[in-house]
């Protein structure tokens, strides 16, 4: 009688091309590649190589890229998707899971594409029928970039970060250590490893960051109780972060907040700027200069003005607040640590209304929506 195994969910048999790539690392060059001596360094070789195996298939075989995800998730793909496309040939881009279930066809016939789905949690209603959709076109995959070991059962791969997960209704930490792990898969994809190096110190600086931040935050609420439209302004992948910065404020403090790309607020919305309106600016590099004039011009109307970002202090002196990241990054490299000025404000916005920014009202961890 022919034995079937069944379950290969669980645990299954290596395929020979598998076992042979790996049978010199399971028996010869088996160093911890974290350690500088010979061994590590030999086992270090592999692990490069098979990343540099992985970036050039992943450009070389793929027509397109798309990172998903609902609310927190999606801004974050907005930033992933921009991420990639400073680092790598094949082209990327965010798109909401509602449109992705609702039209797919718009977004994966006819092409090799790989769908990433950013989510906290994998039973996200959204996030599932997206994935299970878009699954089904020839040529089209699914990686998950996620907190929750869950989402391997409905994607073809993940990337875990499970540490990152918090009991928070409100995405915070998961939020920066996701961004940080999309912008450091970007970099690897691209072979850019002298820029991953170069975070060496990333720790500090963020440490560094929450307090000057946290202090900023605390300041601008605390000193115009009158403000009652906030503003977040952001270029290039600090849109996404621009736009998370804006539903940090919603969710936590109940505040009425929105994000726009810098020269887009010109185009309508600056007409209910006043007194009473804060206009923050994360400021990207390549639009500094247009940047200062946008916010000069606010300030011009009456907004109460801020900017983050490196040389802002010189390019913006009449802005009401400044502050420098000074980590010496370039963009990409300093998304993750951003955005923490949008955390801060929501946290004393609700401070401010007594609210519990923890649990914001009608919000809960993950949407999970029934057949009724």
């Amino acid at each position: 009688m022919r034995r079937v195994y069944m379950d290969n969910a669980a645990t299954t048999s290596l395929a020979p091309e598998v076992l042979e790539q790996m049978m010199p690392y399971l028996t010869d060059i088996y160093g911890n590649p974290s350690s500088v001596h010979s061994f590590g360094r030999e086992a270090k070789a592999g692990v490069d190589k098979a990343r540099q195996q992985l970036a050039k298939a992943l450009n070389a075989e793929l027509d397109e890229i798309i990172f998903t995800g609902c609310g927190t998730s999606l801004y974050l793909a907005q930033t992933a998707a921009h991420a990639w496309c400073a680092y790598n040939a094949t082209p990327a881009k965010a798109v909401c899971c509602s449109e992705l279930y609702f039209f797919p066809e718009v977004y994966l016939k006819g092409k090799r594409v790989l769908v990433l789905p950013i989510t906290r949690k994998s039973y996200t209603t959204e996030v599932r029928m997206a994935i299970d959709k878009a699954r089904t076109f020839p040529g089209v995959k699914s990686l998950a970039i996620t907190c929750d070991k869950d989402s391997e059962q409905y994607n073809d791969a993940y990337i875990l970060s499970p540490e990152t997960a918090e009991d928070s209704v409100i995405m915070t930490r998961s939020f920066t250590s996701m961004v940080y792990l999309a912008v450091i898969m970007s970099m690897y994809a691209g072979g850019k490893q002298d820029e991953i190096d170069a975070m060496a110190d990333y720790p500090a600086n963020a440490r560094r960051l929450l307090v000057q931040m946290d202090n900023l935050a605390r300041d601008i609420i605390g000193r115009h109780h009158e403000l009652n439209l906030f503003i977040t302004l952001g270029q290039g992948l600090y849109y996404g972060v621009a736009n998370e910065c804006m539903n940090k404020m919603k969710e936590m403090g109940i505040a009425n907040s929105e994000a726009y790309y810098s020269l887009e607020y010109r185009h309508g919305p600056m007409s209910l700027v006043d007194e009473n309106t804060l206009v923050l600016t994360l400021a990207h590099p390549a639009a500094l200069e247009d940047d200062a004039k946008l916010l000069r011009q606010m300030k011009s109307y009456g907004a109460v003005t801020a900017a983050i970002g490196d040389g802002v202090a010189a390019a913006m002196p009449d802005a009401d607040y400044t502050l420098e990241l000074g980590c010496g990054y370039n963009a990409q490299q300093n998304a993750a640590l951003i955005g923490f000025i949008g955390q801060f404000l929501g946290y004393y916005i609700a401070e401010k209304k007594n609210i519990d920014a923890d649990s914001p009202r009608h919000l809960t961890q993950a949407i999970v929506l029934d057949d009724k």
